[in-house]
């Protein structure tokens, strides 16, 4: 770990445990040195502010913190207008302001910049009690180079993401050795797709969808089901983060034991 990953990582824990919340920081990203745009501000040498920008094609993601006695100074403003110069220069569409839904401090400065509620991701954790046996008309499969685009094309259609950003990161995902893409078949038809992620030692479910036209037949409960019981005999928890306008599509994960545990809410911001 960096030097500079381990400063942020300490102003973390600092702002986490004070606010009382989950700061979504994509550290991995971080790590790597690619996909972000990191802002700092030191004092005496040690960091008390971090802003950073993270890279989805033509959408930025903005995050950040300032320690609990740093704070009213003014200094997330600078390093957001910093960032703001980044953006525009860098040609950005979209750029969206996530905070922890349960932090004051993120939810009011966000408030101030006249931003706009876009969605809320929850992160949901399973129970870790026996699931019920999936049917037996759905089967799950790696994924294959030939499946590439179908996959693209349920993300695009799935998440509202215009197809040459999915294939920009359909194809870093690919060579990730940490993740494993899966089809979805139902009756022998390709019905879905998820990824399964192993972090820290912890599953995470993410990039499901159910082909539009397929929904509303228990493909993805099902599906869901045969995931978690080939994940329950390896004794790791299993996560998942799912992205709504409202808690109805919670209703699925709920059904299958996932809990709600944390919850980060997108603003969409216009210069």
């Amino acid at each position: 770990m960096s030097e500079t990953l381990k400063s942020i990582t300490a102003l973390k824990t600092i702002c986490e445990q004070h606010d009382r919340c989950q700061l979504k920081l994509n550290e991995n990203t971080l790590e790597s040195g690619q996909g972000a745009k990191v802002f700092e501000h030191t004092e005496n040498g040690q960091l008390v502010g971090f802003l950073g920008v993270y890279d989805f094609g033509a959408t930025a993601e903005v995050c950040g913190m300032v320690h609990p006695d740093f704070r009213r100074r003014g200094i997330f403003t600078a390093l957001f207008k910093e960032a703001l110069a980044f953006m525009e220069d860098a040609g950005y569409k979209t750029v969206l302001l996530n905070s922890p839904a349960s932090s004051s401090a993120g939810q009011a400065f966000i408030q101030k910049t006249g931003a706009v509620y876009k969605m809320t991701e929850y992160q949901m954790k399973w129970n870790g009690k026996a699931v019920a046996p999936s049917s037996d008309n759905l089967t799950l499969r790696k994924a294959q180079p030939a499946d590439r685009a179908f996959q693209i094309d349920l993300d695009a259609d799935g998440f509202s993401i215009p197809r040459e950003e999915v294939e920009q990161f359909f194809d870093a995902e690919t060579e990730d050795a940490t993740t494993v893409s899966y089809i979805i078949e139902w009756y022998d038809q390709s019905a879905g797709k998820l990824r399964i992620h192993l972090m820290n030692g912890k599953y995470w479910i993410y990039g499901f969808v159910v082909s539009d036209e397929l929904r509303g037949k228990g493909i993805g409960r099902n599906a869901l089901l045969s995931v978690l019981d080939q994940l329950q005999a390896d004794g790791r928890e299993v996560h998942l983060e799912v992205e709504a306008e409202n808690k109805g599509p919670l209703k699925l994960y709920e059904s299958c034991g996932f809990e709600v545990y944390h919850a980060q809410d997108y603003f969409t911001y216009k210069s």
